[in-house]
């Protein structure tokens, strides 16, 4: 067991420090409200979609792809609930990506193509042969046999190079060429295939790299998918920053207004009467048998003014 005498009480204190946060300010810093947007924005596009009745056979194929049983005749109402409930929530999962895939695309399919110039040069697949080495002087060396002896590129990386390419004969790839470290990729960017670029320097390492193999991008059905998803996270990212900070304040409660002070008004002076007032006064209690009324000064509680 691991050593947590302390975790309860590491565990309470954490608790009252959460419970005093305003539970915005908590979801947003543990991410459920960024996620909690993100699922209600996601089920309002997928809402949106609809499929034609041309459509529908297609859909139904791909939504029972290997999956026992007969389809329903088409894709209306709450169709997902009729079916047994094994099934239920596969199916479910892989309708919602068919909905929301036929939203990216309707969306982004004029954008697609230029997009898609633009990424280009990121998508070419290249495979290169590499031979790591710690001495620069080692290095000059064999790439002089290799332009000078004709030497196998393949067989001096088994033999000589220091990295896990030498139990592939120095070859790395096929990779995008985007994933190599930046000057791994400057270097292969300008050679063509078979060329051999002379040894240069990456952090400890002196590499030798030759150019085996270049697959340029081509808009197939894989990239096509891969930029579409590009575009449509791109601008999922960039609405959820603007709503949730249009929002956020919202949900925040409001801070408690200070409580209005109670002034005490001192009441005005009661003129006294005149003499013969009083005596008519006390001379009519007296005949009816009741004491002389007493004026208490009153004490009235009001707002300031200035806060009201």
């Amino acid at each position: 067991m691991l050593p947590a005498d302390q975790l309860p009480a590491d565990l309470r204190e954490a608790v009252a420090a959460i419970s005093r946060q305003p539970i915005a300010e908590l979801l947003l810093q543990r991410g459920i409200l960024r996620q909690t947007a993100t699922e209600l924005l996601l089920q309002r596009l997928r809402d949106s979609v609809t499929f034609t009745a041309e459509e529908e056979p297609l859909v139904l194929t791909r939504l029972w792809d290997g999956v026992p049983g007969d389809p329903p005749a088409n894709l209306r109402g709450d169709w997902i609930a009729t079916l047994p409930e094994l099934i239920q929530g596969p199916l479910r999962d892989r309708w919602n990506l068919i909905r929301l895939q036929k939203w990216i695309e309707n969306t982004y399919q004029e954008r697609l193509e230029p997009y898609f110039l633009v990424r280009r040069a990121d998508l070419e697949q290249v495979v290169y042969g590499m031979i790591r080495l710690r001495n620069q002087g080692a290095a000059e060396e064999l790439y002089l046999r290799l332009l000078d002896d004709d030497a196998d590129f393949g067989s001096l990386a088994r033999t000589h190079s220091l990295g896990e390419e030498r139990y592939t004969r120095g070859l790395v790839g096929p990779m995008l060429i985007s994933q190599p470290h930046a000057t791994i990729r400057a270097v292969l960017d300008k050679l063509t295939v078979g060329e051999v670029n002379p040894p240069f320097r990456v952090d400890t390492w002196v590499l030798l790299v030759q150019m085996e193999h270049r697959l340029p991008a081509s808009l197939n059905d894989a990239t096509r998918l891969q930029l579409y998803n590009e575009l449509f996270q791109k601008d999922l990212e960039a609405t959820l920053d603007e709503q949730l900070q249009g929002v956020y304040p919202t949900l925040l409660p409001a801070p408690a207004l200070p409580m209005a002070a109670a002034v005490t008004v001192e009441p005005e002076p009661v003129a006294a009467p005149m003499p013969e007032a009083v005596d008519r006064q006390e001379a009519g209690s007296a005949q009816e048998g009741e004491p002389a009324p007493q004026i208490e000064p009153a004490t009235v509680s009001a707002v300031d003014p200035g806060k009201s």
